[in-house]
């Protein structure tokens, strides 16, 4: 009976280091990715390539993954990054040639889910037979988008830092704004565009951070998918009557649209021209309010926060932005840069 139970006994533990042997051994695993997508990946992956909505997720994480850079760094916004962001990578749009070329482990991309972009996740696959992963690009769902790329990346760590991060602040931001009263809601108009006459309406993901921190949209114009920047008219923005005006510009320190809106003649009909409520959005090294509409919007939805109801959201901006970019870009940032970034001027 014994020598039956030894040989039962042995017989077990063989049969459990062959399943974990095996296990150990497998070189891919199957994952959901947050398009709902079934796709095999490498159990382990050391290299990755980005498109333009996920870049700087990725990059947050694990910079030194990406084969790939999509952004063209100027030499101010170089000042501000660590060189695993630029530095010896090409920078490609994503074209399935230069994927193939480059021969990553996996590819992410990322958009506001739709049918429309999983299909092209799917096509992207085939062309490019490597894994395509989803990610989602969307303000409220960091935390999901990043404790899904710490499992996939091996990163937990360095995930968590961020995902804890997005706790501190915009968790709170988010609950803060749901207690302003719609008659306290101030009326935000976001100026595109040489003569900022383009726009991006409430539940476009370029003008997102607007309604996150409890402000009022006064754009009431038609999204334009992709890229955005709605057309509007100096009539409408005259009706519409914001109480702030929010600023991007496409040209840099010369920040022609801010220039623009408050030096024209019939811009200087709106209310918040003549009480000096124009504020250009910061913008190195990337736009803090959109452009890419990526993780840098979350310093962007402090910022915003805080200059919108500084009554509300008590925040020391300075400290924080040199939080985020130790965290986000892995760069220490001395206070008078933050001081420099959070306040640009123009150069006229």
């Amino acid at each position: 009976m014994r020598k039956i139970l030894k040989k039962c006994c042995l017989l077990v533990i063989m049969l459990v280091a062959f399943k974990s042997y095996t296990f150990s051994q497998s070189k891919t695993r199957i994952i959901t990715d947050l398009g709902g997508r079934k796709v095999e990946i490498p159990s382990k992956i050391n290299t990755v390539f980005v498109d333009k909505h996920c870049a700087m997720l990725v990059y947050s994480v694990a910079p030194e993954m990406a084969v790939n850079y999509v952004f063209k760094v100027s030499d101010a916004a170089k000042q501000y990054l660590p060189k695993d962001y630029y530095e010896n990578k090409p920078y490609t749009d994503g074209a399935a040639e230069e994927i193939i070329k480059l021969h990553p482990d996996i590819v992410f991309m990322a958009d506001e889910l739709s049918p429309l972009i999983i299909d092209k996740a799917n096509k992207m696959q085939a062309k490019v037979n490597i894994p395509v992963v989803l990610l989602e690009m969307n303000m409220f769902k960091y935390k999901e988008d990043l404790a899904f790329l710490g499992d996939i990346l091996g990163k937990q760590k360095e995930a968590n830092v961020i995902s804890d991060f997005v706790k501190t602040y915009l968790d709170k931001i988010q609950e803060l704004a749901k207690q302003i009263p719609e008659k306290d809601k101030l009326k935000i108009y976001y100026a595109e565009g040489p003569n900022g006459l383009n726009t991006d309406p409430s539940g476009s993901k370029h003008s997102q951070i607007i309604d996150f921190v409890g402000a009022t949209n006064v754009a009431k114009v038609g999204i334009v998918p992709g890229m955005g920047m709605s057309q509007a008219s100096m009539e409408q923005v005259l009706i519409w009557q914001p109480e702030i005006i929010l600023v991007w510009t496409g040209n840099a320190e010369h920040l022609v649209t801010y220039n623009y809106v408050t030096t024209d003649p019939l811009w200087s009909k709106i209310d918040a021209v003549k009480k000096n409520q124009v504020y250009q959005i910061p913008w190195l090294p990337f736009g803090w309010f959109d452009r890419p509409p990526g993780t840098n919007r979350i310093i962007g939805c402090i910022w915003t926060a805080n200059l919108l109801y500084p009554n509300i959201y008590k925040f020391d901006m300075v400290k924080v932005t040199q939080e985020y970019f130790q965290k986000f870009y892995h760069f220490n940032l001395s206070e008078a840069d933050a001081k420099k970034l959070l306040n640009p001027k123009p150069i006229l």
